[in-house]
């Protein structure tokens, strides 16, 4: 192990570092759950224009899943099922909040960051998952 190594090593183990990025994950989810919350019947309306189904249905469940899958994170409690939920969930709003493609521009150009930046959450979402589920697998073969 190289002198990085070592130092990297050791940084990771600090708490801020173990808290700050879970922390950050989850503000962002849970801003946008008690928001949701606040604002009803308006994301309601919103969900039903962008042809989401069921829109109240739906809004309940994203609810659920960003502040559950949020607490789940801080807490470290059923973590692989809440990191891949706020993923897929993330991926799925993503197609329907952010569907660049079928715009044109400014508006468009906004969207395909917003998309792009959402892919981006998703990928270390799902990173974190495949870490998660890596470190589990080597402490069952010791």
């Amino acid at each position: 192990m190289t002198l990085d190594t070592k130092t990297a090593l050791s940084l990771v183990q600090k708490p801020v570092l173990l808290w700050l990025p879970r922390l950050m994950l989850a503000a962002m989810y849970v801003e946008s759950g008690v928001d949701k919350l606040l604002h009803w019947t308006a994301y309601v309306n919103e969900a039903a224009a962008h042809g989401i189904p069921l829109p109240p249905l739906s809004l309940a469940l994203a609810v659920s899943v960003e502040i559950l899958g949020s607490a789940a994170l801080l807490a470290s409690v059923c973590l692989t099922p809440a990191l891949l939920a706020l993923a897929v969930y993330t991926l799925i709003v993503n197609f329907f909040y952010f569907d660049f493609w079928a715009m044109v521009e400014p508006a468009s150009l906004m969207a395909r960051k917003e998309f792009l930046k959402n892919i981006a959450v998703a990928g270390g979402l799902l990173s974190w998952l495949a870490l998660t589920l890596r470190t589990r697998i080597g402490e069952a073969k010791s």
